[in-house]
């Protein structure tokens, strides 16, 4: 089909059936039901008058808002930046539908610790990064750091992650002696260490790990307590921060050690309010 209508601005009324198909096929991508993404394409290119392709761009738009959001995406749509101010205000009509794509009762974690890929972190950015005022409004009504925060579920089973990993790691190299050492502190003692597991180097070093997990990307950002961060200044060479990401589709991670501000900015979002001096 050629597109007659090339150039010009989308109308709410195609946007709105783009996101609604969209979520459809996410929900299905989470149930695990298959699904054809050619097969939406075709059918909104005819509703529509907009070719496949243009459809598939705009369905990697839509990946692009929900990757600002902290959400997780269509696997094989990329997020592609530039999209409409409408497409943002159109995906906030959604609210209930975000919302249930945002919660996870049940996480699955892995089924094979050995699927978990371990990366780098990814790159700072330099210099004025800030996104559109709409943008940053939407993100905030749908807070990804107070979300995974709250999501005690999440939180267990990324740190779960985090310590089986650490004892396959002693055991890849044949230091099985610290693996059966290696804790869940914060299972066990409580979230007040400042940490959640307790691991060791080769050498029989101690580490210090505290877990990040979200259903985002490695680039979603997170909450760190005033006591985590104390503890990560007070031990900076054996502080390591382990970030789980895209949870839901297929669990990564990266490791940060050293002091924190190297990697990420740090804000202050929140304020402790005491009547006393």
């Amino acid at each position: 089909m050629s597109d007659g209508l090339r150039g010009t601005d989308w109308t709410r009324s195609e946007v709105q059936l783009c996101v609604a198909n969209y979520f459809d096929l996410l929900e299905k991508q989470n149930a695990n039901e298959p699904f054809i993404k050619a097969h939406v394409y075709r059918d909104l290119a005819q509703q529509t008058g907009r070719t496949a392709s243009s459809i598939e761009f705009k369905f990697q738009n839509i990946s692009a808002v929900l990757n600002e959001m902290g959400l997780d995406w269509l696997t094989g749509l990329a997020p592609l930046a530039n999209f409409q101010k409408l497409l943002a205000e159109t995906i906030n009509e959604y609210e209930d539908r975000v919302r249930a794509l945002a919660t996870v009762s049940e996480p699955k974690g892995l089924e094979d610790l050995a699927g978990l890929f371990v990366e780098s972190p990814p790159e700072r950015a330099i210099g004025k990064t800030s996104i559109p005022e709409y943008m940053e409004k939407l993100v905030r009504k749908f807070d990804p750091v107070e979300r995974d925060r709250k999501n005690r579920l999440l939180g267990e089973a990324g740190e779960e992650i985090a310590l089986e990993y650490e004892k396959r790691c002693l055991h890849a190299i044949e230091r099985h002696d610290l693996a059966k050492n290696v804790r869940w502190v914060s299972k066990i003692e409580g979230d007040g260490a400042g940490y959640d597991i307790l691991s060791f180097d080769g050498r029989g070093e101690k580490k210090f790990i505290e877990v990040k997990t979200t259903i985002g990307s490695n680039t979603t950002p997170f909450f760190i307590s005033r006591n985590e961060f104390d503890f990560s200044k007070r031990e900076t060479e054996r502080f390591r921060l382990f970030r789980v990401f895209d949870f839901r589709k297929s669990p990564r991670a990266f490791e940060l050690q050293g002091p924190l501000e190297n990697f990420v900015r740090l804000s202050t979002e929140t304020f402790r309010a005491d009547f006393r001096a």
